[in-house]
């Protein structure tokens, strides 16, 4: 029960299930609860001081979003990616995410470029840092103005949809730190080029971005790393 212990407690108000789905599924993306492991409903409800059907309930939403997985005998385990998903799941991401930027460039303003800016200078005082934590989230906040600023609601929906299984690898690629300033390096590139009003560079930017981490990941499952 080792990793169950960063699950924090959901307490006892309204829309409990709620609550347990929304650790679980935090705990999952964040790492804390690895690909493989077993799911148990006693534990789970033990350590987030609840019953065990709050804790079924979220289980069973976990396994419509494709974070966890039945098993065979009964109970859930985290789920796993093979290859082939990994390559599905960031090619369809470079596809949104490059025409997002591109439509981004295209409304873009000195205010959300000033946003973007500042978000950059706080990721390399985190990367000097060693804070991998602050690198995720400032590299979420990055992308989630460009979302925004796309002007979409459909599109942003959509990219939703990944963000979560996007997530598991992103601390993966972040504690790296060569990736971590090539990371850096490229959202510089991406303004330098949404600045000129380069649209085509744009997207041809976060193309490479994206299919640059999927390489990564992939080498990493080859080594043996579980996703």
């Amino acid at each position: 029960m080792g990793a169950l212990k960063r699950i924090r407690p959901v307490g006892k108000p309204r829309a409990v299930g709620e609550r347990a789905y929304a650790s679980l599924k935090e705990a999952i993306v964040k790492g804390d609860l690895s690909p493989g492991q077993r799911l148990v409903e006693m534990h789970l409800s033990t350590q987030m001081r609840t019953s065990r059907i709050p804790v079924r309930e979220a289980l069973k939403k976990l396994e419509k979003d494709g974070l966890v997985e039945k098993l065979a005998g009964g109970g859930f385990v985290v789920k796993s990616f093979s290859r082939a998903e990994v390559e599905e799941t960031f090619g369809i991401r470079a596809l949104l995410e490059s025409y997002a930027a591109y439509l981004a460039t295209e409304h873009m303003t000195e205010a959300t470029l000033n946003r973007l800016e500042g978000s950059i200078e706080a990721y390399k005082v985190a990367l000097d840092e060693g804070d991998t934590q602050r690198l995720m989230q400032l590299n979420t906040q990055f992308h989630e103005t460009i979302y925004k600023a796309a002007g979409s609601q459909k599109l942003y929906d959509l990219i939703n949809n990944f963000r979560d299984v996007i997530a598991r690898y992103r601390k993966g690629l972040l504690t790296c730190i060569d990736y971590a300033r090539i990371s850096l390096e490229d959202h510089e590139k991406l303004i330098d080029a949404m600045r000129e009003q380069d649209k085509e560079e744009v997207e041809r930017l976060v193309k490479r971005h994206v299919l640059r981490g999927k390489d990564i990941v992939l080498k990493d499952m080859e080594a043996g790393k579980v996703f």
